[in-house]
């Protein structure tokens, strides 16, 4: 390190520039044309100084480094640093001989006073230079390799990123290199110049920035601390360097994982740091040490996240809340404000204490007010490209973002660029040129809403050169506005004339001139100005091609209330312009509603006649009443809604209509209320007089004229009556109207007497539901009393009439009714003949009734009962105690909520202690049982719960003459949750399940249940079984559920015999299985279920379509069009719901069948002799049990086979001519046949399995297979319908066995068997048997094989007796299989070859080729190989020919497709045919 001055080769001797250059320079460039100037921001080129650059460059070398402040200072790639004016005149060139080997200028900056210069080089130099003399103050070399480790010094050939003075001094600076590591220098002179070095931060890291802490236009504490910003990538840290180094403030990077470096490989990044230094502003003082001055700020950037730290001072440093004299401040660093930008930030500065400048990668440049945390982009790039310079990634070899520090700089609110050969400058515009520029540009509307936005402070942007607005109403919002003002009315005069302009071409589009009339009216708004709204504004638009635009403009402001006076001359404009259009009609109601209309201030009689006219009669009424007049409106509504003979429902009057408007404005003005808006009318005084007066126009005193006097009430009551006492109702029920008094003056001495007091003067006061109850008796007194006038309807006169009872009798006292006058309103609700305000004239005259008693209370029994006032005639006979009467009223109710109450009343009375209503309720119930279980069972049933009085059996036995009412009761007796039940089908078979065996009684082994057998139950056992045969007539479906549910709940209420004779008494298929079961006769629960069966099969082949030859073949054998696509139609969706409907009950009761069949395996399989000890009589017993057993799922098993066995013959017999609907559906009933076959297997299967050793699945095999029939002779009837005596053949066999492969491949006692009935491997050659169609064969009985075949058992010609096929299999190997099959099966053993199906089309039956294996070859007889020419034939009725042994077949008649015919039994079913083989 070295202190001694070092001198410069200085190549300029100019005198220096004056102190006021920079002003003068810069203000000159302002005033020159802008090469680039966005909304917010202008750049400018320094000319002078970028012409000289290349000249510079060529001298010096090129540019590396620029750094600005009173001069500019030129760092070149040489080493030399030039410094030059704003006019490009060099002042100093800085360098030597030594200096070149320094390196690339990497880094520059000035000091306070812009007279001395630090400069940082590439190999790790730092030079402080005194660039007025030309000479060095200090020099600190890098460290070597050879140094000692605790030599000062950056590392050698390690560039330095950034230096900088500490606050105002020339001597303290700092400098950091790209390695991480920041040195503190300070020069010290006293008898010599020295130089002290210490490190401040060397983590190993990746330094981004070092910045010190400038002295700013405000002392501060903080500049005797000397602070220091270090930013590496992964902390920021704040030392101090006066009088000793201490770390103040460090933060670390938080991140998703944590505290930790940012992951350098990802991609390149970026961090930056910026002082705001302490600056003296004007704001309220909130310690003594910072009254005037904003304390020093921070910002920080890594990566896109920006950060401002703020420094606060803590002057109680005692802790206890008093302050320590003179003692300085504690300095204390927190977050201010953190926001995240668009992407990586690449630099930032400070231009003003609130004012952060940014910049991003992609060279985007933002500002940031940090006050109202306000971001906008100012500029996208200047002119030309910066040039950043990637000094840490040269230094440290990691990627990161170039460096921009070294080419931009911030002094004095200008940003300084350097961009490739030319220096730049740019700065924020003031808010007048934005404005300015706007114009300039012809953009007058945007500059409109830009500047009413500055007046208003509200923009959003940036604003430089006005006021902060701190609050409303403080100083800098007045100064702003008395900036702005002036500036934006001139703005709106300048876009009208310009505008508007009637020479303007074009002419201006309506876009524009609707813009420009919004902007206008924005800004009078702010401006609260609205004579130039009204005069300029309005006048420049007054002419025909702009009026209308500008109306419609300014509504939107006239209906959000921001306008509510307009001059007449507007007002008249609007009336004239949107009256005209109807379209606009409603939209000038809205405008004329909205307004303020002053009296005197507009045309009444214009306003109310274009109202008048245009049926705006909201408007019209709310005129009225700002003019003082309440009475006015009301006449005019109801003329016009007469006029239109309105009559409308309370849906239909729509806002505008006259009487929908009456009817509101009647509402509001007489609650006191202004119209339409609903608020209160002041004062108070005023409110009282409009609604007296509006209510004595509406009901005035009565007189002999009825007709005449109550024509505004009669005129309401035709607009809506229902609505009208609606809003009567709610009227009288607002407080407001208790305060209304009326002085009734009466028109005639009759009135006086009639009105309901004596008079005693002349005139009465009376409240106002008085009146209103006064006047609707005189007008209904007077419609009832003469029809003949036609004054009110019937139904009006009995609205009217109960409303004014109803106010009587709730607000009695406040209203008071004479005798007289209660008699003859009582009259009116009995005799009235209106059926459709009979429950209104109820409600009244119960009221009125229950207010005042009569005297003799039977004197009104046949009136009430004539007048259908039941609820009345009820209370009657309350209080004469006649109960039955009174029950009775209840079922004569035509609403039903008020007669299933009969139930509530009944247990009132049977609750009570009197015995005559006890006796009443017993007789009323016996008497009416059948009527009340119509109205509600449940509730009926609960009634006799609840009345101690009262037994089901006498209800009972009363709807013995009612037996389908007698079921509904009894149901909701005994069986009260019927809807848990399912009923669906009645046709359906059960599904018994498997009960418990708890309660199974079985038959023959255990006895019977006894008929008198009677379980413990609520209800006694003839009631039980009285329900059951109901349920059997009435829901069969719900028999079983109900059956079930008892059974499940333990002890059973009902004898099992008794179930049993109902059920066939009635055909509940469901119930006598369900009871068979439980009487354990298993064999006559499967015959009754397999009979349900064959009903179903025979519905379901009656839903088959049949289509016969004759049907489709004409005469000559040609088959028409019409039949050819009938024959080509499939199956349609009735047929195939018709279809499945029955296939689907016939499930049921297949599975209804295997239920019967494991309930008894259940039983019988657990049952026990008595004499048990006995191995004979344990013998005897398991073998009847297997037997019966056996016998059950035998019969079971021939049944489904015999089904499915007739409907595939005749899916066969189906000629080929049949309709595919026919044979589609054939086919769905064979699918679901053999599904129901496989079901059945499914459950032998499981049931014989090996655990089981009652049931034998060979033996019951053998006997589908063998002649026979069953054990059992119970069974003989089934066996004979179903035709299951017979043995069956192969194809019956192979059908019962492919549909149990298909389903247990793996059962090895199901392969045992198969075995037994084919000498091959099941699982090697059947496998391709069940893909196959029509594939087994019968053995014919009258073939006789030959003694050749004694041990082979081929299938053999019925002609010439010689084998069909020979086997070639091994003879030691079959002789094991032999063996096996001849202790299962004496019979000769079936033979199943492994045959390959296919179809040709272009025949009319199936062709069969064999199969060549290993284990067997085709030949002719027994060693000869059968011959090329040598065919073979099969038939399905299991005979067999060689091709020459059929006499009269002959090649060609196989090779045409026509089917040749067996000659033993004429079948032409020919399904095989075996060609040559190889």
């Amino acid at each position: 390190m070295e202190s001694d001055t070092e001198p410069s080769t200085p190549v300029s001797t100019l005198e220096a520039t004056p102190e006021t250059e920079y002003e003068n320079r810069i203000a000159n460039l302002e005033a020159a044309p802008t090469q680039s100037t966005t909304e917010y921001f202008s750049w400018q080129q320094l000319a002078d100084i970028s012409e000289r650059l290349t000249g510079l460059g060529e001298q010096y070398g090129a540019l590396t480094t620029v750094c600005t402040g009173d001069y500019v200072a030129l760092g070149t790639e040489r080493g030399s640093v030039v410094v030059t004016d704003y006019l490009g005149r060099v002042k100093m060139a800085l360098g030597s001989a030594a200096s070149a080997a320094y390196g690339a200028v990497s880094a520059l900056a000035f000091s306070a006073d812009h007279m001395v210069l630090v400069a940082g080089y590439a190999q790790g130099f730092v030079v402080v230079w005194d660039w007025a003399k030309g000479t060095t103050a200090a020099v600190s070399r890098p460290r070597q390799a050879s140094d000692s480790p605790d030599a000062a010094g950056h590392p050698a050939g390690t560039a330095i990123t950034c230096v900088g003075f500490i606050g105002a001094s020339r001597h303290r600076y700092i400098s950091g290199s790209g390695g991480g590591l920041v040195l503190y220098h300070h020069i010290v002179r006293r008898l010599l110049t020295t130089m002290s070095t210490q490190p401040l931060a060397s983590d190993g890291g990746v330094l981004f920035e070092a910045a010190a802490l400038a002295r700013g236009t405000h002392a501060c504490v903080t500049d005797d601390l000397g602070l220091v910003a270090i930013l590496t990538d992964s902390s920021i840290t704040i030392v101090k360097t006066r009088h000793g180094v201490e770390q103040q403030y460090r933060a670390g990077f938080q991140t998703a994982e944590g505290t930790r470096r940012r992951t350098v490989a990802r991609r390149p990044y970026a961090g930056n740091v910026a002082w705001q230094s302490a600056q003296r502003i004007e704001r309220p003082a909130t310690t003594p040490a910072e009254s005037d001055a904003m304390l020093p700020k921070l910002a920080y950037s890594w990566g896109a996240h920006i950060h401002i730290l703020a420094v606060h001072l803590d002057y109680n440093v005692s802790g206890n809340g008093t302050a320590l004299g003179s003692a300085a401040p504690r300095v204390q660093f927190e977050r201010e404000t953190e926001w995240t930008a668009i992407e990586d930030v690449v630099f930032c500065r400070w231009i003003d204490p609130t004012t952060l400048l940014y910049m991003t990668q992609s060279q985007r440049v933002f500002v940031f007010e940090t006050q109202f945390a306000q971001e906008t982009e100012i500029s996208t790039a200047p002119p030309a490209r910066i040039v950043g310079r990637a000094w840490v990634t040269l230094t440290t070899g990691t990627e990161a973002e170039p460096s921009y520090a070294a080419a931009m700089c911030v002094h004095r609110r200008r940003l300084f660029a350097h961009c490739g050969s030319a220096l730049y400058v740019g700065r924020l515009l003031m808010w007048a040129e934005r404005l300015e520029l706007l114009a300039t540009q012809g953009q007058l509307v945007d500059a409109i809403a830009l500047a009413t936005g500055f007046y208003q402070a509200r923009t959003g942007q940036i604003v430089v050169g006005l006021p902060r607005v701190q609050r409303a109403g403080d100083a800098g919002q007045l100064r702003r506005q008395a900036l702005v003002g002036g500036r934006l009315a001139d703005l709106m005069r300048r876009a009208l004339q310009s505008t508007l302009a009637a020479d303007r071409t074009p002419r201006a589009t309506d876009a524009e001139v609707r813009a420009l009339a919004t902007v206008c009216v924005q800004a009078c708004l702010a401006l609260s100005d609205m004579q130039i709204l009204f005069t300029d504004v309005f006048e420049s638009f007054a002419s025909e091609p702009y009026r209308l635009a500008f109306l419609e403009t300014v509504e939107p402001f006239i209906l959000s209330g921001a306008i509510t006076r307009v001059p007449a001359q507007m007002l008249n404009a609007l009336i004239d312009v949107f009256g005209s259009m109807l379209s606009h009609v409603q939209r000038l109601g809205a405008v004329l509603y909205a307004l303020d209309l002053q009296h005197g201030e507009f045309d009444i009689d214009r306003v109310l006649g274009c109202c008048r006219k245009l049926r705006l009669w909201r408007t019209f009424a709310r005129v009225w009443l700002d003019l003082g007049d309440p009475i006015a409106p009301v006449a005019s509504i109801i003329a016009a809604a007469a006029q239109e003979n309105e009559l409308l429902d309370r849906e239909q009057l729509d806002d505008e209509a006259p009487g929908a408007v009456i009817l509101d404005y009647l509402d509001m003005v007489m609650r006191g209320r202004s119209y339409p808006d609903g608020q209160l009318l002041k004062p108070q005084a005023r409110a009282e007089a409009y609604s007296a007066r509006v209510a004595q126009l509406v009901f005035p005193p009565a007189t002999d004229d009825a007709k005449s006097t109550f024509h505004t009430l009669r005129a309401l009551l035709a607009i809506d009556t229902e609505r009208l006492l609606e809003t009567l109702g709610h009227i009288l029920n607002d407080p407001f109207t208790s305060y209304i008094n009326l002085i009734v003056k009466p028109s005639s001495p009759q009135t006086s007497r009639d009105s309901g007091r004596a008079l005693r003067r002349a005139s009465q006061v009376k409240s106002l539901v008085q009146v209103v109850v006064d006047a609707l008796h005189a007008l209904t007194m007077a419609a009832h009393s003469h029809p003949e006038q036609n004054i009110l309807a019937p139904r009006q006169i009995g609205l009217l009439t109960s409303f004014a009872l109803i106010l009587y009798a709730t607000r009695f006292p406040l209203v008071y009714l004479t005798d007289a006058t209660v008699s003859e309103w009582s009259d009116v609700l009995l005799t009235l003949n209106d059926t459709s305000t009979r429950v209104e004239r109820e409600n009244a005259f119960e009221l009125l009734f229950k207010l005042n008693p009569p005297p003799v209370y039977a004197d009104y029994i046949d009136r009430v009962r004539c007048a259908g006032f039941f609820r009345v005639l009820e209370h009657i006979y309350y209080t004469l105690g006649q109960f039955e009467d009174a029950l009775r009223t209840f079922l004569d109710h035509p609403d039903f909520a008020q007669r299933r109450a009969v139930f509530a009343a009944i247990q009132d009375l049977g609750a009570a202690s009197r015995p005559h209503a006890t006796e009443s309720v017993c007789r009323f119930v016996v008497s009416n049982a059948a009527e009340l279980v119509e109205v509600d069972a449940d509730a009926f049933v609960e009634t006799i719960e609840a009345v101690e009085a009262l037994d089901h059996s006498s209800v009972v036995d009363a709807l013995n003459e009612h037996p389908q009412l007698q079921f509904s009761y009894m149901r909701a007796l005994l069986d009260p949750a019927p809807e848990q039940h399912t009923p669906s089908d009645e046709r359906l078979p059960p599904n018994i399940g498997l009960p418990d065996e708890q309660h199974i009684v079985v038959y023959p082994f255990q006895s019977l249940v006894p008929d008198n057998a009677q379980s413990a139950n609520k209800f006694p056992q003839a009631l039980h079984e009285r329900y059951l045969e109901l349920m059997c007539q009435y829901s069969p479906g719900a028999v079983l559920p109900y059956l079930k549910q008892h059974a499940d709940q333990g002890v059973e209420p009902l004898r099992l015999a008794s179930v049993q004779t109902v059920c066939v008494r009635y055909g509940v298929t469901d119930g006598l299985v369900w009871a068979l079961v439980r009487l354990g006769d298993f064999s006559a629960a499967l015959l009754t279920l397999l009979k349900e069966v064959d009903s179903e099969t025979s519905r379901v082949r009656a839903a088959v379509p049949e289509t016969s030859n004759a049907e489709l073949t004409l005469p000559d054998g040609v088959v028409s069009d019409e039949q050819e696509i009938q024959g080509h139609a499939g199956l349609t969706d009735a047929g195939r719901e018709r279809l499945e409907d029955h296939l689907r009950v016939a499930e049921r009761c297949i599975g209804g069948c295997v239920d019967v069949c494991k309930a008894a395996l259940t039983r019988l399989g657990k049952d026990t002799p008595n004499d048990a000890s006995s191995d004979e009589a344990q013998s005897k017993y398991r073998s009847l049990v297997s037997t019966q057993l056996c016998d059950l799922w035998l019969t079971l098993l021939r049944t489904a086979l015999s089904h499915l066995h007739a409907t595939n013959r005749t899916l066969d017999a189906l000629p080929d001519v049949t309709l595919s609907a026919t044979r589609e559906a054939w086919q769905l009933v064979s699918s679901r046949q053999r599904w129901m076959l496989q079901t059945v297997l499914d459950a032998l299967i499981f049931a014989a399995s090996p655990a089981s050793s009652f049931i034998s699945l060979r033996h019951i095999i053998q006997q589908l297979i063998v002649t026979g029939t069953p054990n059992d002779k119970a069974h003989v009837d089934i066996v004979k319908q179903s035709g299951a005596a017979r043995s069956l053949d192969i194809a019956e066999i192979q059908h019962l066995l492919a549909v149990a492969v298909s389903a247990y491949k793996t059962e090895a006692q199901l392969m045992a068997l198969t075995n037994v009935l084919v000498d091959y491997d099941l699982f090697t050659t059947f496998a391709q048997l069940v893909r196959s169609q029509k594939q087994g064969w019968r053995v014919p009985t009258d073939a006789q094989p030959s003694p050749a075949l004694s041990t082979r058992h081929d299938l053999c010609c019925l002609e010439c007796r010689t084998p069909l096929f020979a086997d070639q299999r091994q003879e030691h190997v079959m002789a094991k299989l032999r063996g096996q099959i001849a202790q299962y099966y004496e019979t000769s053993a079936l033979r199943v070859l492994d045959l390959h199906i296919f179809e040709d089309r272009s025949a009319q039956w199936k062709w069969m080729k064999l199969r060549t294996a290993s284990t067997f070859d085709p030949y002719l007889g027994s060693s000869t190989r059968q011959k090329a020419a040598d065919q073979v034939v099969l038939f399905k009725c299991g005979h067999g020919f060689h091709q020459h042994c059929m006499p009269g077949l002959a090649h060609k008649d196989l090779a045409s497709g026509c089917a040749p015919e067996c000659v033993q039994c004429a079948d032409r079913s020919t399904v095989f045919r075996t060609g040559a083989t190889g």
